[in-house]
């Protein structure tokens, strides 16, 4: 009796001084949280996305031009443009070009212009709030369900987590609808505890924010509907049983007419963010393509049927419409993908499985393995709390396996509350059963901070330190998950700490080095090829390092496997250093005579653009030389030649890379846009 006496009143002095200290170790935390973003995002250059959708977000604040950067809804964009009324920077009118290059084209101008960076800032500090909310969400949330421990616990694991720091402080659209996704379940949750409208209001309220803020967000409506089933089969009216009962027909109908309400008020809600326009862009301008061309390109009948009815009808605004033909296109048709140092030409199932193993710490992984052996988890009285934690994920991850977009694990983001809540009530539940799983659970959290805190600046290519931490996640992975082109700061500072003058580099992303006081010479990219404004100069065959990459250059991301890669040389190579966890530097002389052809025929498209066909020809003949296998190289000469009616000329070159194309696996067709164009068919 003694025994158990001293226990309860210990436990009970454990609670309060857990009550006394609760608040100030919140806001402990948050302060953590807040130094943890800004002082990494200010090591950051913009990423890739980041121009463009702010760029966009302005236009629709100050035209509501909703045709720039249809890919994405407008409520993130919204966000981060409000600063810019204060900053006032000069708003690039839009060139009317294919939809994608437009929002990026737009963006660069605006970025390259004095005081961007504190533009950048600014924007970064204005989407922030999500993610601050988000953490905010989380301390209530699992207070609520699991207790005031939990809640600190949740909290730490949030603001020590490695891909919620990553994207934080970015200008994207994947912490903004993990906010609302997560609002919206929260409130959905906190609806069937005590059903009241107000609870039902904010549930409508965040899945219209969520559908404004990122088209995958329309799974938070089949989450929605299995909730609904998981609440009337599992919980409701039986919490106190461990054999449900099916409940009547008048409580499914409850269910259906609640489910309907948060979708008709969630369509409003979208509806607003486009000013209750149903066109895209203002005075009957069109996106490019036309969004009903764009439609009919979609080749799967179920989806174009479905987005075509509604376009007709004008069910949701037309850029949304555009933008969810947009999504489900590149869901469906994928992109290449790099995983564990191998190359795929599309998707594979295993990506985000991977994916979620490589870029989460030991210590949340293990936490998570551990649930199953927290016993308290399993009571009745939880069984709520399983159903609205464990779906949501499970949904997200099962969307994931589909999509053969896999070119970053933000995509499953939205999963990383719910699972970070799962982990602290875990936790929590374990250190309670003995003191042995307390000191276990107390390791593995003290394991999650000191792999984020070993990480920082770098939390975009965070990998755990069982497959070699921040500075080898780009043998393993690419795109958002090393670096999505934001060490140019970190590459400036590098060379300046160094005194480097002459060095080379090649740099996967659209921002121009020289905006960063970046003396390399520049090598010829995917993106600076398509994007080149005069700035690419001829390419000698030998070059002497320093020579610094881009991580996406070295895996062939864009360029494609095996001969493809005009930098394959450097595949046998290991760098002296890696920067930024992005930025290779390799020292020594190289020989890159494709490369050396990129540059030449990049310089010849900018002289063709200014009608110097003369001086154009002579670059594009030096490319095919140098790489006779090069499409580009036989097209672009093709084109000159035809310009200046040199038909046979003209023909020979085209067919020559009209060989060369035909001559590509189906893999490797699958970098190429299109097959060579005949110039002749049009001149």
């Amino acid at each position: 009796m003694p025994t158990t006496l001293l226990s309860v009143e210990s436990k009970s002095s454990l609670r309060s001084r857990l009550r006394k200290w609760f608040v100030p170790a919140l806001a402990g935390l948050f302060v953590v949280f807040a130094a943890e973003l800004y002082l990494s995002a200010r090591l950051e250059s913009e990423t890739f996305d980041e121009p463009a959708h702010l760029y966009a977000g302005y236009g629709y604040w100050l035209h509501s031009d909703f045709g720039i950067n249809p890919e994405h809804p407008p409520l993130v964009k919204l966000v981060a443009a409000l600063p810019l009324f204060r900053d006032k920077p000069h708003y690039p009118d839009p060139v009317n070009i294919f939809f994608r290059f437009q929002s990026a084209m737009g963006g660069m101008t605006m970025m390259s212009a004095p005081g961007a960076q504190t533009i950048l800032a600014h924007a970064r500090f204005a989407v922030s709030i999500f993610a601050f909310a988000l953490g905010l969400l989380v301390v209530l949330a699992a207070r609520e369900m699991f207790g005031d421990a939990a809640a600190l616990v949740a909290l730490t694991l949030f603001v020590f987590d490695p891909l919620i720091l990553a994207h934080g402080p970015l200008i994207g659209t994947d912490m903004g609808a993990t906010f609302c996704i997560f609002a919206a379940v929260y409130a959905f949750y906190r609806f069937f505890k005590r059903p009241s409208y107000w609870r039902l209001g904010v549930c409508c309220l965040a899945a219209g924010l969520a559908l404004a803020a990122k088209h995958s967000a329309i799974l938070l409506f089949p989450i929605l509907a299995m909730l609904i089933v998981g609440e009337l089969l599992f919980v409701h009216d039986h919490e106190s049983t461990s054999k449900p009962a099916m409940p009547p027909v008048r409580e499914w109908l409850k269910g259906a007419g609640v489910f309907a309400t948060i979708l008709v008020a969630a369509i409003a809600i979208l509806w607003a963010f486009y000013g209750f326009r149903y066109a895209a862009r203002p005075a009957g301008e069109q996106i490019t393509p036309p969004t009903d061309a764009y439609i009919q390109e979609l080749h799967y009948p179920v989806e174009q049927a479905v987005i075509g009815f509604a376009a007709r009808h004008r069910l949701l605004p037309e850029s949304y419409l555009f933008g969810f033909t947009d999504v489900t296109m590149l869901n469906r048709e994928g992109r290449p993908m790099f995983l564990l140092g191998k190359r795929y030409a599309e998707g594979k199932w295993f990506y985000f499985p991977a994916a979620f193993l490589i870029k989460s710490t030991i210590g949340f992984l293990l936490l998570l393995a551990l649930l199953p052996f927290a016993r308290a988890l399993r009571q009745i009285s939880f069984r709520r709390e399983a159903v609205f934690l464990i779906l949501p994920p499970l949904i997200f991850f099962a969307a994931a396996l589909t999509s053969k977009l896999n070119i970053g694990i933000r995509h499953i983001l939205p999963a990383m509350p719910f699972l970070i809540l799962l982990a602290a009530a875990g936790a929590v539940a374990l250190a309670r059963q003995s003191r042995a799983w307390a000191w276990a659970v107390g390791v593995l959290v003290a394991l999650h901070v000191a792999s984020s805190l070993h990480a920082y600046p770098n939390y975009l290519p965070y990998s755990n330190e069982a497959f070699g931490g921040p500075s080898r996640t780009y043998r393993l992975l690419e795109d958002s998950n090393v670096g999505w082109g934001g060490g140019l700061k970190a590459l400036h500072s590098e060379l300046a700490a160094r005194n480097i003058s002459q060095c080379w580099f090649a740099y996967s992303a659209l921002p121009n080095p020289a905006d960063f006081q970046i003396p390399c010479k520049r090598l010829p990219t995917f993106f600076s090829s398509v994007s080149d404004r005069g700035q690419q100069q001829p390419v000698p065959v030998h070059i002497d390092g320093p020579l610094f990459m881009s991580s996406e250059e070295l895996d062939g991301s864009y360029w494609g496997p095996g001969a493809m890669d005009p930098y394959q040389i450097s595949q046998g190579l290991k760098p002296s250093r890696v920067i930024a966890g992005e930025i290779l530097e390799f020292d020594g002389s190289f020989d890159l005579p494709k490369v050396s052809a990129i540059s030449n025929w990049v310089v010849a498209v900018g002289l063709m653009r200014q009608g110097k066909l003369d001086q154009a020809i002579p670059y594009a003949q030096q490319a095919a030389e140098l790489d006779p296998s090069s499409i580009q190289a036989r097209e672009v000469l093709s084109t000159a030649y035809a310009a200046k009616h040199r038909n046979d000329d003209a023909e020979r070159e085209y067919q020559a890379a009209l060989k060369e194309y035909e001559s590509l696996s189906a893999e490797q067709k699958k970098y190429i846009f299109a097959p060579p164009a005949d110039p002749l068919a049009t001149h």
